[in-house]
Order: C-alpha cells, then sequence, then structure tokens
C-alpha cells in the first residue's frame, strides 16, 4: 500500500471510531430550569436557558393578538458553536444532530407565569421541558 493511502486509511479509521464512540443516545430525561442555567448534556454538548419572551396581551388591556411566550435557548457544542432556539407551548419541539436523534419538547404540565400589567415582567420565568429519543 501506498504510504500516503496508508495514513488516509488509518485517519479515516480513527474517525471512524471517534463518530461511533460520541453517536451514543442521549437520555431521556425531564428538565427544569431557571434563567441563565446551564444544563451539560455530555462532554461537548450543553444547553443554556437564556429566558422567556412574553408578548401576551397584559390583564385588562384590549390586544388585537392574544401574544405568546416564547422560552429562549442556546445550544453549545465545545467551544466553537452556538445555537439559539426557541420552544412555544403548542407548537413542535427542537432537533439538531448534536442531540443524537432526540428532541427537545415543552413539558406538557407547563403553565406559563401569569400575565402582569404592561411594562412589568415576572422576576424569573422557570421552564420544564423533556427530552425524547426519536
Amino acid at each position: 500500500m501506498r504510504p500516503l493511502l496508508r495514513v488516509f486509511c488509518s485517519v479515516l479509521a480513527a474517525a471512524s471510531l471517534g463518530a461511533c464512540a460520541s453517536n451514543e443516545r442521549l437520555p431521556e430525561a425531564r428538565y427544569t430550569m431557571v434563567e441563565r442555567q446551564v444544563l451539560p448534556l455530555d462532554q461537548r454538548v450543553a444547553i443554556t436557558y437564556e429566558g422567556a419572551d412574553d408578548s401576551r396581551c397584559p390583564e385588562n388591556a384590549r390586544c388585537v393578538w392574544a401574544g405568546q411566550v416564547a422560552y429562549r435557548f442556546t445550544l453549545r457544542i465545545g467551544n466553537s458553536v452556538a445555537q439559539a432556539f426557541y420552544l412555544v407551548p403548542g407548537r413542535p419541539g427542537y432537533t439538531n444532530p448534536a442531540l443524537r436523534g432526540s428532541r427537545i419538547e415543552l413539558d406538557r404540565n407547563l403553565t406559563a407565569p401569569p400575565r402582569g400589567m404592561a411594562d412589568m415582567r415576572p422576576a424569573s420565568y422557570p421552564v420544564t421541558f423533556n427530552m425524547y429519543a426519536m
């Protein structure tokens, strides 16, 4: 075998073995997080709960659109990749190849904080989500 081809084959074999080791499924689980909390899923993957955007109509107000609560997250892969995503009640969950076949969905029993008065935001929007294997 030529030296260059031998090097290529050994690199290819090492890469495929490394890929197999990292293809292990993430565990199915239920997580509750508070704003700015970081949840490590494995050595290279972590989720940060950034907070919530609440566009719901304030109590005792007339609005054209009822609004919604959208929970903001950042998926970090290693030290160089960060991808933002939202989870919104009643909408599909989130998938990403870094989750290795898992899907993140808001917990069905999650209740959003009560709507505040105009320009007043509750102190914290804790969130509960589930991770499911697909």
